[in-house]
């Protein structure tokens, strides 16, 4: 009795359902909790690219791509209603997976004063997107390669303490108006819009906007909050992320791997590394 006391007082966001009903948004992709080390963790569609999280990843980028909402659209935010929701590295492995399948794919990290994705890709931070918004570099100059053929990285760069307003309206529109020309798709890693009001910005110019939501973590007013500022923006808010489920607690996740697991693969692929 006390099990379903607890799952009945807890108003957090745990499925598909959850996210339909009371966010009213589409599920674009649900991503599993991951069990391995940290650099596992960050590259598992490199290291894993037959695991079912790397075909989630596979599938949130093909709904991305058929959703009615951003149709034609190369430029995407990912941003979440608070901090530590799992944007960055659903971001970072969108982006790869997005390359491995053939998209000329550049990563923006424009999380400026909590960046994440030099310490994902293991790079140094010196330049990147700061750099490129105070004039000290171009873009051609700010642009990292990774270790992916088709798949560049724009960091952060370092910012002065103290240092704001370094996006507005101009800059940003300008910037996104260039990169255009080079990919064909640009992903925004954008900070929480909770708060936060570089993401109000950058919300407004890309084509689409996909709300990451940790699996039961916060309470659902904070996705509602962040949903009505995305909104009243009048930016293109196209679906959520349900990211870091726990399979082995909720066991309707717990089929669906399952089943993969289980399926059968195709002849030749059994002992075959990434």
């Amino acid at each position: 009795g006390g099990v379903f006391l607890i799952e009945y007082l807890d108003d957090t966001i745990k499925t598909p359902d959850d996210v339909a009903q009371i966010v009213n948004l589409a599920t674009l992709g649900t991503i599993a909790r991951v069990k391995a080390d940290d650099g596992q963790r960050r590259l598992i569609v490199h290291h894993e690219p037959k695991s079912p999280i790397s075909e989630a990843y596979r599938t949130l980028r093909t709904n991305i791509q058929f959703s009615r909402k951003v149709q034609g659209g190369k430029t995407f935010c990912l941003t979440s209603g608070s901090v530590g929701e799992g944007k960055s590295l659903t971001a970072f492995n969108l982006a790869w997976v997005s390359a491995q399948l053939g998209d000329r794919v550049l990563l923006v990290d424009a999380d400026l004063h909590r960046p994440r994705q030099h310490k994902i890709l293991k790079l140094s931070n010196s330049r990147g997107l700061a750099d490129v918004l105070m004039g000290d570099l171009s873009l051609e100059e700010a642009v990292a390669a990774t270790s992916m053929a088709n798949m560049d990285v724009l960091l952060s760069g370092r910012v002065a303490p103290g240092a704001h307003g370094l996006l507005d309206t101009r800059r940003l529109k300008e910037l996104v108006e260039a990169l255009r020309q080079s990919y064909d798709m640009i992903l925004f890693d954008a900070p929480p819009v909770i708060g936060v009001s570089d993401a109000s910005l950058i919300v407004r110019e890309v084509d689409g906007v996909i709300l990451v939501v940790q699996h039961r973590k916060y309470p659902f007013s904070v996705s509602l909050r962040a949903k009505a500022i995305i909104d009243n923006l009048g930016a293109n808010l196209v679906g959520v992320v349900l990211n870091n489920i726990n399979v082995s607690r909720d066991y309707s996740y717990y089929y669906y791997h399952h089943h993969y697991y289980s399926y059968p693969q195709a002849k030749g692929d059994e002992g075959k590394k990434a």
